[in-house]
């Protein structure tokens, strides 16, 4: 497998850096075809060499790494977004199941992409990510997209019940209206994910939907959701009063 890359970053050494790590680290599966400084350059490379994938830098004057995409209304070629700090871009892109890379960057991270890049274009067709992505970034967090081994799975927030955490595993499951998921990830990991104003973390095992909620049992402090289940809420996060407050907001 060869992949054909570009590499978009206002800052020359970055570019090179990139370009340098890329040799290195892939053992020649990707052909830098063209290093450039703008999103407008960026658009020329495109059309001319059609790349596979693009590392794209967010913080660029003038425009930055989103304006590019939204040239697209799909993406034809997978992006790694490249960034100096997390922020809500960084969350946006990474529910919407795309790759980024934090500077500094850490070269072994160049060949997670690769590993991942096969499958990724596989699925590029059966799910629009870019239109996601763009959701996302406005605010809307409706769907989220959670690596897996095939792929991604797709989950729309509003039908989620509940994410419950598997002892330690690194896996959590997530019940929501129709089925039952389970996805590698830490719970701590997965409320960064959502959006605070619909979902809470009520102990150490359990994250809830705050709209799915039924009833409330004080005297045994459950949840009863609106799937029948119950989901103790632990008292060393929540006492009544402060519980109710953040039910109602």
């Amino acid at each position: 497998m060869s992949i054909k890359a570009i590499i978009v970053d206002d800052h020359q050494k970055s570019r090179e850096l990139i370009q340098s790590f890329c040799e290195s680290y892939s053992n020649g599966v990707i052909q830098i075809a063209a290093l450039c400084p703008s999103v407008d350059s960026a658009l020329m490379a495109i059309k001319t060499h059609k790349p596979d994938l693009v590392f794209l830098d967010i913080d660029m004057p003038e425009k930055n790494g989103f304006e590019l995409i939204n040239n697209f209304d799909v993406l034809p070629f997978e992006v790694v977004f490249v960034t100096g700090h997390a922020n809500e871009y960084t969350k946006a892109i990474e529910i919407s199941a795309m790759n980024y890379l934090m500077k500094p960057i850490n070269p072994l991270n160049i060949k997670a992409i690769i590993e991942r890049f096969e499958t990724k274009t596989a699925l590029a067709n059966s799910i629009n990510r870019n239109e996601i992505l763009k959701n996302n970034l406005n605010g809307e967090n409706s769907t989220i997209l959670f690596p897996s081994n095939d792929g991604f799975t797709v989950v729309d927030t509003t039908e989620i019940i509940s994410f419950q955490s598997q002892n330690g595993t690194g896996k959590c499951t997530i019940v929501t209206t129709n089925d039952t998921i389970v996805i590698h990830k830490y719970l701590k990991d997965v409320m960064l994910l959502l959006q605070e104003s619909r979902f809470i973390k009520v102990s150490s095992s359990a994250i809830i939907n705050k709209k799915k909620i039924a009833s409330f049992n004080s005297k045994t402090y459950t949840l009863k959701m609106s799937n029948g289940s119950n989901i103790k809420v632990s008292d060393a996060y929540y006492n009544k009063t402060k519980l109710i407050d953040a039910l109602a907001n």
